[in-house]
């Protein structure tokens, strides 16, 4: 049982937990076995979940859940049963699923900022701490997670990169894509902008509050307030959306998220080469970024006056 529950990943298995929960409750309350239910138990509850005004994501995700208990009606896998995918596809019709973000901002003025925090040895610890993990976050298109699982124990530095382990699988790894560690590229025509620089330079300043921690578990990214210990994916997204807000950037719109997308359609305008984009960040189809990623850039200025 550890080891099924294990195949979820830990947000997999937040987002099934609720509705496995209503799941239950939904089958003591009509007296059905919830591991041998009928297509019609499954679709009155799919249903129950529509009339709580929630959108084709969330519904979709109920159906997951239950697929992923392993429930076979009629031969098929509760999830994949005909009539259950015909009910989806009216969902599907009746309320469309919508991207996060139909925009996004431009990365140019927050580069230009990025680089104004210069030279490094100026900066106190908590900017040089923001600027690491914005450089880090736009020049790997990185998750939050990615940032977070980020490790010093066997680093590996070269001149024109630093090879930095995760602890642990990230998001997209799946058994023939498997991410073990997180390659940050030399940018030797501006270091202001070099995210190795940064990263060195982040490294010697944090060294004294590293002694005594655990090599092997000992995350990268350290609290710059005292006893400045590892940090959580909230406190990181926190730092993002704060280095958002100095930047310009509309956080009332835009979350430490949004980091993903705007570097993709920033790639993208650049002429980076779509399997290029998709490799960074650990894609198989394309139609992935053009449904999610692939965003209008709003600009400062309004280019034809």
């Amino acid at each position: 049982m550890d080891i099924i529950l294990a195949s979820w990943k830990p947000g997999t298995g937040k987002q099934y937990r609720l509705h496995l929960k209503r799941w239950t409750q939904f089958c003591d309350r009509w007296n059905v076995n919830p591991f041998n239910p009928t297509v019609s138990n499954i679709i009155n509850f799919l249903s129950e979940t529509f009339d709580r005004n929630v959108g084709y994501e969330t519904i979709n995700t109920a159906r997951s859940a239950i697929s992923s208990l392993g429930i076979v009606v009629d031969g098929c896998r509760a999830g994949n049963h005909p009539l259950v995918i015909r009910f989806m596809k009216g969902i599907l019709n009746l309320r469309p699923p919508l991207p996060r973000y139909t925009e996004t901002w431009n990365v140019q003025p927050v580069l230009k900022k990025l680089k104004s925090m210069y030279p490094l040895h100026t900066l106190t610890l908590k900017d040089l701490t923001f600027k690491l993990v914005m450089l880090m976050a736009l020049t790997q298109a990185a998750r939050i997670q990615t940032l977070h699982l980020l490790v010093t124990y066997g680093i590996h530095m070269e001149q024109d990169y630093i090879l930095v382990q995760l602890q642990g699988n990230i998001k997209q790894c799946r058994p023939k894509f498997n991410v073990l560690a997180v390659k940050f590229q030399a940018y030797s025509r501006d270091t202001s902008l070099c995210v190795c620089v940064t990263l060195q330079h982040y490294l010697t300043r944090t060294e004294e509050f590293r002694w005594g921690l655990s090599q092997n578990k000992e995350r990268l990214l350290l609290s710059y307030i005292k006893p400045h210990k590892s940090v959580m994916k909230d406190t990181i997204a926190r730092w993002i959306k704060t280095m958002l807000s100095r930047l310009g950037v509309d956080t009332t719109k835009f979350t430490a998220g949004s980091v993903r997308p705007a570097a993709l359609s920033k790639a993208k305008a650049m002429a980076v080469p779509i399997t290029c984009i998709m490799a960074k960040a650990g894609w198989t189809q394309e139609s992935t970024f053009a449904k999610f990623y692939d965003k209008h850039i709003v600009l400062e200025v309004d280019p034809f006056q």
